[in-house]
């Protein structure tokens, strides 16, 4: 049984971001993308980074995985980008449908 699923990841800039949410949505690899600014401090190959970003939150039923990570990575400008997915417990159901009908080709 399919469960909602929200995925993470981070893009350099509105602009960036904001592409690859419509190139995730109209290819149907997700339902819908938020797009967050924020800031990220992390440390990356040696040295602690502080950079602004826009996080996007991903939403798709969780038998889609494969296909929304596979579709971010060939669109990310990131050496290693964060990809992070979240499985739901449960969403209410005409939502879900929505989602659903979304990533499957169903008009909505």
């Amino acid at each position: 049984m399919s469960h909602p699923m929200m995925c993470t990841t981070t893009m350099p800039n509105m602009e960036s971001a904001k592409k690859m949410a419509l190139e995730l949505v109209e290819n149907r690899f997700a339902a819908c993308v938020q797009l967050m600014p924020i800031n990220s401090v992390y440390r990356w190959k040696g040295k602690i980074e502080d950079e602004s970003e826009v996080l996007l939150i991903c939403k798709a039923p969780s038998y889609h995985h494969e296909a929304l990570e596979k579709a971010i990575l060939e669109r990310h400008p990131y050496e290693l980008p964060e990809i992070l997915f979240f499985n739901g417990v449960g969403a209410f159901a005409p939502y879900f449908e929505w989602m659903e009908n979304c990533v499957t080709n169903k008009e909505v």
